[in-house]
Parts: structure tokens; C-alpha cells; sequence
């Protein structure tokens, strides 16, 4: 019996043993393991968020103080950035925004106008600066190019992957601190600087705000309105003031009451209108050491607002950031941050040929000399003008009679503007 009981045990033991499957080997995939449709939840509507934006890299050439219409904007549409950079410079993948079935609609617009700041703001960090996109009167402007910044304008040079109806949406270049004086604003502390803002129209005549950071209020039609007048940059006509006029000697007087003294000045330009005025000046004992202010009308008092415009590269950019209500067409044409190495208050040589051509006997007669190593602008004691050019390693005098005069001569021999070395008449 025991001998027909083991025979049984071993036969149960080997029928086990046919029957276990064999061990899996484990991999690194993951089952797909099937659901049921019906039963899988909804997920919640994803808000996009910005794309994490690296610098870009500046294009080898600058665009000239007054280049041809539409030819920053060309760049945009004919030469972007290259998508094969290295990662760390590519530019950010284009935007897009498509309503889920089911947002809500107040939900869409708010995430379209997210969608469009962030596209915005990063068209403007990455382009901005170079092709000199400012606020006019509110709204991002591309200044050289002589156009207002649009949805359809982001979607051409690749920043917006599909436009949405350019009419309803304002895309704006506005102080986030200038935004909340208004009520139904609420700025995120981020925006709370000069950045995009977006605006939607809505039919009952109030608007909708929004930034990278998302919601940023909503204004009444009243509010909109002040909001963009605040950023108003028409303050009448603009234009140059004579070194006779009353007001000529109000603005100096308060730029020395700015410098902490009072004295004469050598001014080769105050250009104006009712809020705003530049003025490009020397002191008496230094003329290269050339100066320019921006002072702004309160209550009929001139008060110095921008300092050392004269060290400025990029100046419409960097002026329309500090004073965005300011009307750029106040600068001069030249651009004294580029010229400063090269003034000079005096030069050996010249003072030397105007005593060998006996239009000087001694440099005491001199009264007003400014120059680089190519031009210089002299007046004398009595009255007589000056304009001397270097070529054919001598120097060439011409005289002229008036400072309107000498301005032209060089500028018709140059093409450029030597206008900070011309003093007014």
C-alpha cells in the first residue's frame, strides 16, 4: 500500500509541474491595459504656459536712424531665426490656442489672451530692441517700420501658430503700475513693470486684460479710454526754440538749477511741444563735453526728467520705456552716444592754419569751436563763421553766414546730421 501511495504523489507532483507556466521576463515597457470609454474621467482644460524664453542673437548689422519703410518688419517676415541654432538659442515654439468642447467661452478668452501676450512679449524680447519697437500711444509700434503690431503680424514671423481675428485684440506696451490706477484692474505682481498687455473688446464696451501671466482685469470703456490717453504722445506742435525767446531762457535756467550752477552755456539745440523738451548743450570751458536732457512741463515749471541722453546707444527704445507719453520725433536725427569719442574741443593743426590763412592773429580770437577729426564748427570774437573739413591731410576752411548756413554745408557734403556741433543762430 505504501509503495502504491508514492506512485501516486509522484504522478499529481509531474502533472503540477506540466501545467505552471513558465516565468515572464520582465521589460521596460508598459502594459497597455484597456479601459472603459465610458468610464474615464474628463480631464480639467490645460491654461498654457509661457514658453521659457533665451536670448536670441543680435543681428551683425543695426538698422540706420532712418531706414526705409517696412524694413524691420521685412526682417520679421523673410529672415527668422533659424530653427537648427543650438537649443539654448532657439527661438520659442510658435503659439496656438484652440478651444476645448468644453471651456466655457468667458474661459477662451482669457486663454487667447494669454496665448497672444506671450507670444507678443516674446516677439518683443527678441526683436524689439534691435528693430526699435516702442509704445505709441499705448500700442506696441514697430517704430522704423512705421506699423502697429498686430495677431496676423505674429503669426507671419512665426511667434503665433494661428491668428485669431486681428480686429479684436490690441496688443499693448504698458506699465503694469500705470494699469492698476484703473478700476477692474488686477495685475500679477510679475506684470507690475513695462511689458504686453493684451486687450479684448467686449460688446458691452468693456475690456478684457490680460498678460504672460494671465488675467490682468477688466476695464470699463471709460477706464480703456483714460488708460490709453495716459499714454497719449500729441502734445501740439513740435518745434525749435530761438535762442531769443523767453522760454529758450526758462529751460536753461532750470537746466542749471538740475547741474547746481548757473552759467552760460554753449546750446546747440531746445527742441519742443506743450509737454516735452530736449536740449543739446556744452559748458563754456569743455564744448566736446556734450550734454543732453529731457525736461517735462508741469504747471509751467520745467523739471529735468532724463539725464545723460547723450551716453544713450539705443535711445528711442530706451527713452520710450522711461517716458512712454513722450513724442520721439523730439530727438535730433544725430545720435551723440556714437560720436562721443570722436569730439573734440579744439584741434592744433586747424588753429594754426587759421592763423596761416590770417583769418585768425592769435586763438584768443576764437569764440566757439567744436569739432571731430573731420569737421569743426568755429565762431570768432566777432561774430565771423567757420566751417572747416579735413581732407587730403590739410584742413579746409569755408566761411558761412550763419549757423543754419554751416549746418547744410555739412550736411550736403556728409549726409549726415553734425548738428551737435552747430551752435543755435
Amino acid at each position: 500500500m505504501i509503495f502504491l501511495f508514492c506512485i501516486v504523489v509522484c504522478f499529481l507532483v509531474g502533472c503540477q509541474n506540466q501545467t505552471t507556466p513558465p516565468p515572464t521576463t520582465t521589460t521596460t515597457e508598459n502594459p497597455v491595459i484597456p479601459q472603459n470609454t465610458d468610464t474615464v474621467k474628463t480631464q480639467p482644460p490645460q491654461v498654457l504656459e509661457p514658453v521659457a524664453q533665451t536670448p536670441q542673437p543680435v543681428p551683425s548689422t543695426v538698422p540706420p536712424l532712418a531706414p526705409p519703410i517696412q524694413q524691420s518688419f521685412t526682417y520679421l517676415q523673410k529672415k527668422p531665426i533659424p530653427e537648427t541654432q543650438n537649443p539654448t538659442t532657439q527661438k520659442p515654439e510658435p503659439i496656438t490656442e484652440n478651444k476645448l468642447f468644453w471651456q466655457s467661452e468667458n474661459t477662451m478668452q482669457w486663454n487667447n489672451l494669454k496665448a497672444v501676450a506671450t507670444a507678443a512679449q516674446h516677439a518683443y524680447d527678441d526683436l524689439g530692441k534691435n528693430f526699435s519697437w516702442i509704445s505709441k500711444n499705448g500700442k506696441l509700434y514697430a517704430y522704423y517700420a512705421q506699423k502697429i503690431i498686430t495677431t496676423d503680424d505674429l503669426v507671419s514671423a512665426g511667434y503665433l501658430e494661428s491668428g485669431l481675428q486681428s480686429s479684436n485684440y490690441e496688443i499693448l506696451l504698458l506699465n503694469g503700475k500705470d494699469v492698476m490706477y484703473y478700476p477692474g484692474a488686477e495685475v500679477p505682481p510679475e506684470s507690475m513693470k513695462f511689458c504686453i498687455f493684451v486687450a479684448y473688446h467686449q460688446s458691452d464696451g468693456s475690456y478684457l486684460l490680460g498678460t504672460t501671466a494671465g488675467k490682468a482685469g477688466i476695464l470699463s470703456s471709460a477706464s480703456y479710454n483714460g488708460l490709453m490717453n495716459r499714454y497719449n504722445q500729441n502734445h501740439n506742435i513740435i518745434g525749435k526754440l530761438s535762442s531769443t525767446s523767453a522760454e529758450y531762457s526758462r529751460i536753461l535756467n532750470f537746466v542749471g538749477l538740475y547741474e547746481g550752477k548757473l552759467e552760460d552755456y554753449f546750446v546747440r539745440e531746445i527742441c519742443k511741444d506743450d509737454m516735452y523738451a530736449v536740449v543739446t548743450f556744452s559748458n563754456r570751458q569743455n564744448t566736446a563735453n556734450i550734454k543732453q536732457y529731457i525736461l517735462r512741463n508741469d504747471n509751467n515749471f520745467w523739471e529735468v526728467v532724463y539725464t545723460n541722453l547723450q551716453n544713450i546707444y539705443a535711445p528711442i527704445t530706451s527713452v520710450n520705456q522711461a517716458l512712454p507719453d513722450f513724442n520721439l520725433a523730439l530727438l535730433p536725427d544725430f545720435n551723440l552716444a556714437s560720436w562721443k569719442s570722436s569730439l573734440k574741443k579744439s584741434d592744433n593743426t586747424l588753429t594754426a592754419a587759421l592763423v596761416s590763412k590770417k583769418i585768425i592773429t592769435d586763438e584768443n580770437q576764437i569764440f566757439y569751436q567744436c569739432g571731430t577729426s573731420d569737421y569743426f564748427y568755429i565762431v570768432l570774437t566777432n561774430g565771423s563763421r567757420y566751417v572747416a573739413y579735413y581732407i587730403e591731410g590739410a584742413w579746409q576752411i569755408t566761411h558761412v553766414n550763419s549757423d543754419y548756413e554751416a549746418k547744410n554745408f555739412i550736411a550736403q557734403r556728409t549726409g549726415a546730421d553734425y548738428g551737435f556741433l552747430i551752435l543755435d543762430d
